[in-house]
């Protein structure tokens, strides 16, 4: 039987947003010690990894990040998922530190605790992740964003032991507020057999790559995407197919 997993690390742009930005105040006497800051998303389909946890069904999605002047925070996310173990809810947290470089790029250090309500216990959908990510604005030319981070979980989704993801995202700016979105990952499970039970397959892979492209673009207080979303993994399951994927996002 397929074996399916999922995971979200949450909006990190809006964390990585509010959390920088605050650091750019935090000297000065008027900021507050702890700022609250979230969001409400809708998309076509919910996608993480180049594989779809809601099984191509639209996706609500809602974050809470709190942070404080010191660079720590936590954040909730919650999202609708279907994992195929029963229940229908992906609810998240995650604690971490922003660690400054320059003025225009930091470390996000972050833990992750994913949790699926509601699914039969004896899957062991339930996981925990551990994650660098590195963050520059203005990389290359002004108004352009790089990121690039490396994730490990001692025990994967559906018990499949060791993991390690890579990834990088780059957007740059077009004309205006639109901008081209771009990301490259790279997923790596211990082996073939531990890779089937979380992705299913053939049971001749024990890594495969994923990626994004497309445009976003802000407008009237929203931000929205419309990409295109892909994998390798080697599987006819209707989660693994690519699609197009629109959302529109609400920071507040």
């Amino acid at each position: 039987m397929l074996k399916k997993y999922a995971q979200q690390l949450l909006t990190a742009s809006l964390v990585m947003t509010s959390v920088s930005a605050f650091a750019e105040e935090s000297t000065t006497e008027s900021t507050p010690a702890i700022t609250v800051a979230g969001s409400m998303a809708m998309l076509t389909d919910y996608r993480f990894r180049g594989v779809s946890m809601s099984n191509r069904d639209p996706s609500v999605q809602g974050a809470l990040n709190f942070a404080h002047k010191s660079g720590a925070y936590l954040s909730l996310w919650a999202s609708n998922a279907d994992v195929g173990a029963g229940g229908n809810v992906e609810a998240d947290f995650f604690v971490g530190y922003i660690l400054p470089i320059t003025e225009k790029s930091f470390l996000d250090i972050n833990y992750a605790d994913v949790n699926y309500p509601g699914t039969i216990k004896e899957y062991h959908t339930d996981f925990s992740e551990f994650g660098v990510n590195y963050n520059h604005s203005d990389l290359v030319t002004a108004g352009d964003y790089f990121t690039a981070g490396v994730f490990y979980s001692p025990e994967f989704a559906f018990k499949s032991g060791t993991e390690i993801y890579l990834s990088t995202t780059y957007k740059f700016p077009v004309y205006n507020s639109i901008k081209l979105v771009s990301s490259l990952g790279y997923t790596k499970l211990e082996d073939n057999e531990k890779f089937a039970q979380a992705f299913g397959g053939d049971g001749q892979q024990d890594d495969y790559f994923d990626y994004k492209i497309g445009l976003g673009a802000d407008f009237l207080g929203l931000s929205s995407e419309l990409v295109w979303i892909d994998n390798n993994i080697d599987s006819d399951a209707n989660m693994m197919k690519g699609s197009v994927v629109f959302s529109v996002t609400k920071q507040f």
